[in-house]
């Protein structure tokens, strides 16, 4: 028979590397509309560095990385 509370910590494991198994997926769409985004914005102000198309694609990493810190602190915490 198999242990409940082994059973119950192997789906939660499961659901939570579920949730993050399309990221890198999601990362690479967001990423390439980030970068054709700020490249539009650049060429629209007429801007001659990439100002845009360096912000946008950095505060989408740092932003996101942040959500992902503190998504798997709240699950460990919760163990």
């Amino acid at each position: 028979m198999i242990n409940p509370i082994i059973l119950k910590d192997k789906i939660s494991s499961n659901i939570q590397w579920a949730k993050f198994a399309g990221l890198a997926s999601q990362w690479a769409v967001a990423l390439t509309l980030l970068i054709f985004l700020g490249k539009f914005i650049d060429q629209k102000m007429n801007y001659f560095d990439p100002v845009f198309l360096w912000i946008l694609p950095s505060l989408f990493i740092v932003f996101s990385l942040f959500k992902i810190v503190r998504d798997t602190q709240i699950k460990s915490k919760n163990k």
